[in-house]
């Protein structure tokens, strides 16, 4: 009788579950919402967890469910998310109706992840509004010309090694390098500390950084999916994205820094100091804790170690399968060059149009962030998916993404759009973007806020490196490159292997100078 009691209970438990997961997938249905019928308990996950396909691959099979449909359905294992595909519904609901949607969907607490919780991109509501005022100073355009002169020397130091390197030693993975100079670029523009990665690379802050900015593995996929589906389980087991003594590490940098710069009035061109002169405007009630500066130090070290190296990696990618784009490039790298000298000054950089072009289709074809999300925080009805269903109400808490690696990949947006052509973003020698389809940076308030300083750290480095080197397909390249399967973020299956080479042609002003043969203004480079 015992036993029996048992099988009923299981048998009791059974159905129950399966009716309440059957009820969570009938939403789409009820609504004549396009999407993929969803497995029980992983939804549409399970491909990427299995690892069967790619972020990329998983978004495009769902966004290609309807060419016609204004939005689709996936279910990420229980929760229902609406995939916006209407260009004008995007701008509808990320700029003009942004209070319905002024959120990114959260994914740590305060206590596990105090840095992680405090970072510029989890902030919500009226916290994020006032936090994302007092940082926009911080990445005018005079502030990252402020800058300007440190990503220059980390370019110039960089690239003086890589034209110098011995012919059996020119094919590398870039990535790895990159992170080098990403590394130099961002530690000296936050936090003000001078390193040089590559002679050093066992220097903490780099060390921290590629442990902090692992979010490929599967354990921190695993972390990210526990705290948006089960959090009390996350909570319960204080599980965190980094450990505390990395955390401690740019906590201690930034109190000692600051605590020094006014024991001393030292001033500095970097993040930490600007963060500091609106801290010192207390009398206006607005002003940064200690607490803060060190998040949103710890945001832009975080985003622009290895969002910008990975781009960068891509772009030489690129350049490196087109090499008629490289040349076209390199000469206009050389004009600048003759206008300056031999130097290549901020304002003439942010002329060069067809840097910009480059720059951008690499971002097209490549959207380091897959997509952009948004949390619904007051009702709002969208208008039927397809013709003939019902018209939808987004409640608070549900969830939307802008799938633009998949829009930037759109015919209906871009002319054979797997084809790598910068002349698409340029018109009569003009700059133009496609109203509304280009979504590297984000799109609305919720932009991303160092998108300039982003920028302007790839277009140092490139001008420099192109000035000096050629880059081409190595033995280790592989062709086609291939995204990695089962990871969140786009990542690169085998790496970025690319082989360099000297240049022979060097602008006549970078010899008059005396960068030419591994010395530079009389300095040998190792």
């Amino acid at each position: 009788m015992e036993y029996t009691s048992i099988a009923l209970s299981l048998v009791a438990v059974s159905i129950a579950i399966y009716y309440y997961v059957r009820k969570k997938y009938d939403l789409f249905k009820k609504y004549g919402i396009p999407h993929i019928p969803p497995s029980p308990v992983l939804g549409n996950m399970g491909p990427l967890l299995t690892k069967k396909k790619t972020m990329k691959e998983m978004i495009d099979d769902i966004y290609n469910l309807e060419p016609e449909a204004k939005y689709v359905g996936l279910y990420e294992f229980l929760t229902p998310i609406i995939m916006i595909r209407d260009l004008d519904l995007i701008k509808a609901i990320s700029t003009k109706n942004f209070d319905h949607f002024p959120d990114h969907r959260p994914f740590v607490n305060d206590d596990s992840n105090p840095l992680f919780s405090k970072m510029l991109f989890t902030q919500t509501g009226d916290r994020w509004r006032e936090e994302r005022t007092m940082l926009s100073p911080t990445f005018t355009s005079s502030k990252i010309k402020n800058m300007f002169r440190l990503m220059t020397s980390c370019a110039e130091r960089f690239t003086d090694w890589l034209a110098n390197l011995p012919e059996n030693d020119r094919e590398k993975e870039m990535k790895e390098l990159l992170s080098m100079y990403a590394n130099d670029v961002i530690t000296g523009c936050v936090y003000g500390a001078n390193v040089d990665t590559r002679k050093d690379p066992k220097n903490v802050f780099y060390v921290y950084a590629r442990i902090a900015t692992r979010f490929t593995s599967f354990m921190v996929m695993l972390k990210l999916l526990l705290y948006r589906h089960a959090p009390w389980i996350a909570k319960a087991f204080r599980m965190r994205f980094i450990n505390s003594r990395i955390e401690k590490f740019f906590k201690d940098v930034v109190t000692e820094t600051v605590k020094e710069r006014e024991r001393t009035g030292a001033q500095q061109p970097n993040v930490i100091q600007l963060m500091m002169n609106t801290k010192s405007r207390k009398a206006e009630g607005r002003a940064f804790s200690m607490e803060s500066i060190a998040a949103h130090a710890f945001t832009f070290f975080f985003g622009g170690f290895d969002s910008v190296s990975t781009q960068f990696c891509f772009v030489i990618r690129m350049l490196a399968e087109h090499p008629d784009v490289q040349r076209k490039l390199q000469e206009e790298i050389e004009e600048a060059l003759e206008k300056g000298n031999g130097q290549i000054s901020y304002e003439v950089m942010h002329e060069m149009k067809y840097l910009d072009a480059v720059i951008n289709e690499t971002m097209r074809l490549y959207a380091i962030v897959p997509f952009l999300d948004r949390v619904c925080t007051s009702e709002y009805e969208l208008p039927p998916a397809v013709p003939g269903a019902k018209p939808f109400t987004v409640r608070p808490g549900m969830i939307l993404w802008i799938p633009s690696i998949s829009i930037q990949r759109d015919p209906k947006y871009f002319e054979d759009p797997q084809k790598f052509d910068p002349d698409r973003f340029l018109q009569n020698g003009k700059r133009i973007l496609s109203s509304g389809a280009f979504l590297a940076f984000g799109i609305g308030p919720r932009m991303c806020i160092g998108n300039r300083f982003a920028l302007t750290e790839i277009k140092v480095l490139l001008c420099h490196f192109l000035a000096r080197c050629n880059v081409l397909v190595g033995s280790k390249t592989t062709v086609p490159l291939k995204l990695q399967k089962g990871t969140l973020s786009v990542a690169v299956d085998g790496g970025f292997w690319l082989k360099l080479e000297p240049r022979k042609d060097l602008h006549p002003s970078l010899r008059a100078n005396g960068t030419v043969d591994g010395v530079a203004n009389g300095v040998v480079h190792d």
